[in-house]
C-alpha cells in the first residue's frame, strides 16, 4: 500500500494539471472573446456608416422626387399592374394546386391498379 503522503501527492499533481488546463482554456477563451468583440465593433461601425450613407441617399432621392422621377399617375399605374399580377399569380397557383391534387388522385388509383395486377400475376 502507498502511504498517505504518496497518494495525496498524486492527487495534488492531478489537481495542478487540471488547474493549468483551466487557466490555459480561460486565456484562450478570453482571447477569442476579445477578438470577436473587436470584429463586432468593426462590423458595427462599418454597417453604421453604410446605414448613414443609405439614409443620405434616400434623403437626396426624396428631394429629387425619386430616382426615376415617377409622376403620381405612373406610380399608381405600376401599383395597379402589380396588384393585377398578384391576383393572376394567385389564380395560377390555385390551378397548379388543383392539377397537383388531380395527379395525386390519379397516381393513387394507378398505383392501386398496378398493385392489383402484380397480385394477380
Amino acid at each position: 500500500k502507498m502511504s498517505y503522503k504518496a497518494r495525496s501527492d498524486k492527487i495534488e499533481g492531478v489537481l495542478q494539471k487540471m488547474l493549468d488546463t483551466f487557466k490555459t482554456n480561460l486565456a484562450e477563451a478570453t482571447k477569442k472573446e476579445e477578438d470577436a468583440q473587436a470584429l463586432y465593433d468593426k462590423v458595427t461601425a462599418a454597417k453604421g456608416a453604410e446605414l448613414q450613407a443609405a439614409l443620405d441617399a434616400l434623403t437626396k432621392m426624396e428631394k429629387e422626387n425619386g430616382a426615376r422621377g415617377l409622376s403620381k399617375e405612373e406610380a399608381q399605374e405600376e401599383v395597379d399592374a402589380l396588384k393585377k399580377q398578384v391576383v393572376d399569380d394567385t389564380k395560377y397557383i390555385k390551378q397548379v394546386e388543383d392539377a397537383l391534387a388531380t395527379k395525386k388522385t390519379e397516381w393513387k388509383d394507378r398505383k392501386e391498379l398496378r398493385a392489383g395486377e402484380l397480385e394477380a400475376i
